[in-house]
């Protein structure tokens, strides 16, 4: 009988804390929708590309070279 009592106290304490990591999930999703949305609206109303572009060269200096 005290084994049933743990067996469902532990399903219990395991669901409240899936519902706590499901909020957690929702949560985060709006704050990537916002910021999502906070870059597009950059990228429109700014004209300034927030997005990393990977097919852009790093700038490595002023392209001179020092002489010997």
């Amino acid at each position: 009988m005290e084994k049933e009592k743990s067996s469902s106290h532990r399903v219990k304490e395991l669901e409240k804390r899936i519902a706590e990591l499901e909020q957690a999930v929702g949560r985060k999703q709006i704050q990537i929708d916002y910021l999502e949305k906070l870059i597009e609206l950059a990228k429109e109303e700014l004209d300034i590309d927030i997005k990393k572009n990977y097919d852009t060269p790093r700038f490595g200096g002023s392209g001179k070279t020092r002489e010997k």
